[in-house]
């Protein structure tokens, strides 16, 4: 596909191609704009019902559990805020975030099964972590921290409680892999390939329960690009997923 798009393109004129980048751009940078324009009046918002929640008196007390509701939203739409203005930052040719730091994988994933546990609380997974310590990434240690946060979360809620989760960190056929193994609800195999679409869900209901923005694999998507890397995703109903980066060894450093 991605082939097929490149012949296609070169083979347009200049100034169709010229008036397709311009187009593309004034696409982010109206994504880029409106949700920066949003932050303010949302922070104002969730600051004002904050107030109202922690000094409820006689009189707005019966209102309480509407005005939690109210900030429960206003959260979600502050994290689809931050995500989107991350996309556009992560699709900007022009923004090229230092990419060549050497970072300690194993350390940061220890860090995030950490969180992953206090996330799991009573569910009382079984999170197993195996890393190569030796192996360490060149590369955005926020922008991977994004991207390994991201997979192991979403196992995390989509896995039913007392399952089972792997995390493995390891080296294999000249190639630096992350895997995330769940024992999670699965994925029907038609919706595999749009997984990494911005905004698409399996099941919309269920994704906003679990506090989704719908744009998690999109922006892991286009960090494992920016890191010459890509996802595998292998997934069956009712057994579980497993969620793959796969990084070149030209990324990679052995300690």
């Amino acid at each position: 596909m991605k082939k097929n798009i490149h012949a296609l393109m070169n083979s347009l004129p200049d100034e169709v191609i010229s008036h397709i980048k311009h187009l593309e751009r004034m696409r982010q940078d109206f994504v880029a704009n409106v949700s920066h324009e949003l932050r303010t009046p949302l922070t104002v918002i969730h600051g004002y019902l904050e107030t109202l929640i922690e000094k409820a008196h006689d009189d707005t007390r019966p209102w309480k559990n509407i005005f939690l509701q109210m900030q429960s939203q206003t959260i979600r739409m502050e994290h689809l805020v931050e995500d989107l203005l991350l996309l556009s930052h992560l699709e900007n040719e022009d923004e090229q975030a230092m990419l060549d730091s050497c970072i300690a994988i194993d350390p940061l994933l220890k860090m995030i099964v950490h969180e992953a546990r206090e996330l799991s609380n009573e569910s009382n997974h079984h999170i197993e972590l195996k890393t190569d310590s030796s192996l360490l990434l060149l590369g955005n240690e926020k922008e991977l921290r994004g991207v390994f946060s991201n997979i192991i979360f979403n196992a995390v809620k989509y896995t039913p409680g007392g399952g089972h989760i792997w995390i493995h960190w390891f080296l294999e056929n000249q190639q630096a892999h992350f895997q995330v193994k769940d024992t999670g609800i699965g994925i029907a195999k038609k919706h595999i390939p749009r997984l990494t679409e911005r905004f698409y869900r399996v099941d919309r209901g269920r994704s906003r329960d679990k506090g989704g923005t719908g744009l998690g694999l999109a922006i892991t998507k286009h960090v494992l690009i920016r890191h010459q890397a890509k996802l595998e995703i292998s997934s069956e109903i009712g057994v579980g997923s497993i969620f793959e980066c796969i990084f070149p060894i030209k990324r990679t450093v052995i300690k």
